[in-house]
């Protein structure tokens, strides 16, 4: 086993992030939900986990509709539809510049304690 220096978790800043293991911000859906449908269309997501496309649209006058197996998610879903309807849930902003990492900051450089021989990916190679 490898030994790397802790790194931080990149989910850790998400302001929406519940316990759902492959949640995605309402950002990012917010964009289908404004090109594929019309004010008081139905968004149908199979796979609804915790409501993010949910979210999207009813925050966009969408009504929407969902299933899940899992009743823990199913719970936070509710919660944060509702909290959506009300306009209280946290979530970036659509639009919001992502932050891109400059060649000295530190999640852009190689780890210094590579293992000796180990080997780095001809991609990776080419940015060093």
């Amino acid at each position: 086993m490898q030994n790397y220096p802790a790194q931080p978790d990149p989910e850790a800043f998400l302001i929406e992030k519940t316990i759902h293991p492959c949640q995605f911000p309402i950002e990012l859906v917010e964009p289908l939900v404004l090109a594929l449908t019309n004010p008081n269309d139905l968004v149908v997501d199979p796979y609804i986990g915790v409501a993010s496309a949910a979210c999207a649209a009813v925050l966009h006058n969408r009504r929407a509709v969902g299933a899940e197996i899992m009743p823990e998610y199913v719970s936070i879903a509710r919660a944060r539809v509702k909290r959506a309807i009300e306009g209280g849930i946290q979530r970036r902003p659509l639009g919001r510049p992502i932050y891109q990492p400059g060649p000295k900051d530190k999640v852009a450089q190689l780890p210094l304690n590579r293992l000796p021989g180990e080997h780095i990916h001809p991609a990776v190679a080419s940015l060093v």
